[in-house]
């Protein structure tokens, strides 16, 4: 005969349901219950210019975003800005760039102001949609004393913009190829004048070592062509190069910084600022529109 017995483990049932809390336990802490947060949603940043700053044109690719003072990121436009806090809030906003036109150097333009400490009432789960915004330069930037031209005035003196001697071909004022307003620069070089360089007027500009300096363009053209800087010193010049742009078959803006090739010539008195174009191999026309050049120091 087989005998059957039962046995009955109150212990052993406890440690299983401790051990059960437990676990259950384990997963609140590990995926706690997340906050939820407001969100602002921006699709762009303009430029709003005065008197003497001249074209309010602008490539603005990111915003700089704090909130009551503390450094909450930074979002490429258009951008949807989650934000924990709630309530009453001051945000502030930046307009932020690609420096040199490159998407790895982006940062905060420093000529543009911030819209500083904007009241909002944030709520867990809502969208504040705002289409836009628009910046203004700093005030006590030097715009004209320095370079600006957008090719409108052709005055006695004409351009402000001349070929160098090493140049075999000339430069043009256009009227049909243009960013805005009524004309534009333009540049070509063909097989029998395959080169063209042109400079900023006067000898060149005074540029401080330490200061931000930026060259603000608007540019399209079907071949690559050169930006330099002639540092200008009392035992001579020297060819500094700055940027190589690649063909750009519609208008673009950018901003190129100079400080970093100002900073490193301090012997030089002055810059100019160089434009090449020389005719791409097998080309049979290389061409290049110039538009709204401003060189801007602080």
């Amino acid at each position: 005969m087989i005998h059957r017995f039962t046995y009955s483990f109150p212990g052993l049932y406890l440690s299983v349901f401790a051990l059960v809390l437990l676990i259950t336990a384990g997963c609140e802490i590990i995926n706690p219950e997340e906050d939820i947060p407001a969100y602002i949603e921006l699709k762009s940043i303009g430029v709003d210019t005065i008197s003497g700053q001249g074209t309010s044109s602008s490539k603005i690719t990111d915003v700089w975003v704090y909130t009551n003072g503390s450094y909450l990121g930074t979002f490429e436009l258009p951008a949807r800005i989650p934000i924990l806090s709630k309530g009453k809030n001051n945000i502030t906003f930046g307009a932020g760039i690609q420096v040199n036109g490159i998407a790895s150097t982006r940062d905060a333009y420093p000529f543009y102001k911030f819209i500083d400490s904007l009241e909002m009432e944030l709520v867990p789960g809502e969208v504040k949609t705002i289409d836009s915004m628009t910046v203004n330069y700093f005030p006590g930037l030097d715009f004209g004393n320095f370079w600006m031209e957008d090719f409108e005035e052709l005055n006695s003196t004409g351009i402000s913009i001349d070929t160098t001697e090493a140049s075999l071909a000339n430069v043009e004022i256009e009227s049909t190829v243009v960013f805005e307003g009524n004309q534009s620069l333009k540049l070509e070089v063909t097989p029998d004048r395959p080169l063209l360089v042109c400079a900023s007027p006067d000898g060149g500009q005074l540029l401080s070592v330490g200061k931000d300096i930026y060259l603000e363009l608007n540019y399209r053209c079907n071949q690559s062509f050169q930006i330099n800087l002639n540092a200008i010193t009392f035992s001579g010049n020297r060819i500094v190069p700055v940027i190589k742009l690649n063909p750009m078959p519609d208008w673009n803006k950018i901003y190129i910084r100079l400080n970093p090739y100002i900073n490193v010539n301090g012997d030089a008195s002055r810059f100019q600022l160089m434009f090449y174009l020389v005719l791409a191999d097998e080309a049979t026309q290389g061409l290049v529109y110039l538009d709204n050049i401003k060189l801007i120091t602080n």
